[in-house]
């Protein structure tokens, strides 16, 4: 993780949830922790996910851990919103 933040902060993503093992309520969770990022578009998250700074991360965590990393596309419902985004980013 320390080898992504770089990256994912230069790219424009922010760290929105980052905790240890999840309580699932409903259906099943078998991984230790949950990490949601936001980037401010697709195209800003795959230009992250295939920079070359990320990708010596993914080859350091390669074979240590196994991830899932979904993209999801998508704005706060109508009546809900985000946290601003810090002035500079």
């Amino acid at each position: 993780m320390s080898r992504a933040e770089p990256s994912i902060l230069s790219h424009g993503g922010r760290y929105l949830v980052a905790g240890p093992t999840p309580e699932p309520v409903e259906g099943t969770w078998d991984s230790a922790r949950l990490l949601v990022v936001e980037f401010p578009d697709m195209d800003r998250i795959r230009e992250w996910y295939d920079s070359p700074e990320y990708r010596r991360a993914r080859e350091i965590r390669e074979g240590a851990t196994r991830i899932q990393m979904p993209f999801a596309e998508g704005s706060p419902p109508e009546g809900f919103t985000l946290p601003p985004r810090p002035t500079g980013a």
